[in-house]
């Protein structure tokens, strides 16, 4: 299942700085990219989801056969 792209804050100037919920972009003039994660944030970010895809494990009802006697 897809999900909304979260909103990130970006500079106009340079180096050009992207800030996501785990992950900060820096790209500098040059063309330079530097990555700085956030393993706390990205370790909360993945419980979440998978907290929310989890499903109760409930056996389904059987209908019962109706014989007529």
């Amino acid at each position: 299942m897809a999900t909304r792209k979260k909103k990130t804050e970006t500079t106009t100037e340079w180096p050009k700085v992207t800030v996501g919920s785990h992950l900060t972009v820096t790209t500098y003039e040059n063309g330079k990219t530097e990555l700085k994660w956030d393993d706390e944030a990205l370790a909360r970010d993945v419980r979440a989801a998978l907290a929310s895809n989890e499903q109760p494990n409930t056996p389904k009802k059987r209908k019962s056969k109706k014989t007529d006697e």
